[in-house]
């Protein structure tokens, strides 16, 4: 990527698919703690902390590199007409996701918390979808 320093794309790369893989990691316990489903295998009560420990830290450098793409990457891409349709899908599923993270953890009622929790589920794999499908429209 033009503009970022060599080791910022790795970077990128590497937390996005940290993020993707402890967010999957996390979607069982989620399913049977906010939404009352039964699963078929789940991560064990110490292995879910350091996961949503690793998940969140995750999302927070994630954020971070969202802001710094926005400097060169989003603007230039705008300026260019590419892309724009995935790449503002991208940036209003980061600002949804991180909204519904905030109430993950801060909602006082179970039920906000809840809804919140599988709003987020939802918006975390869309998100994916939408990631992969920038992607590889670059690259075709």
């Amino acid at each position: 990527m033009k503009g970022y320093p060599h080791w910022f794309l790795p970077a990128l790369l590497g937390t996005t698919g940290t993020i993707v893989a402890t967010g999957l990691l996390l979607a069982p316990g989620t399913l049977v703690t906010r939404a009352e489903m039964d699963v078929a295998w789940m991560l064990p009560a110490d292995g879910r902390l350091a996961t949503a420990a690793l998940h969140a830290a995750s999302g927070f450098a994630v954020m971070l590199a969202t802001g710094a793409l926005f400097s060169i990457h989003m603007r230039a891409g705008w300026r260019k007409h590419r892309r724009r349709g995935s790449g503002a899908t991208l940036g209003a599923l980061m600002v949804m996701l991180a909204l519904s993270a905030v109430g993950v953890y801060y909602f006082g009622s179970e039920t906000l918390a809840a809804a919140a929790a599988l709003t987020h589920l939802v918006l975390g794999l869309a998100l994916a979808v939408v990631f992969a499908w920038h992607w590889f429209r670059r690259h075709r």
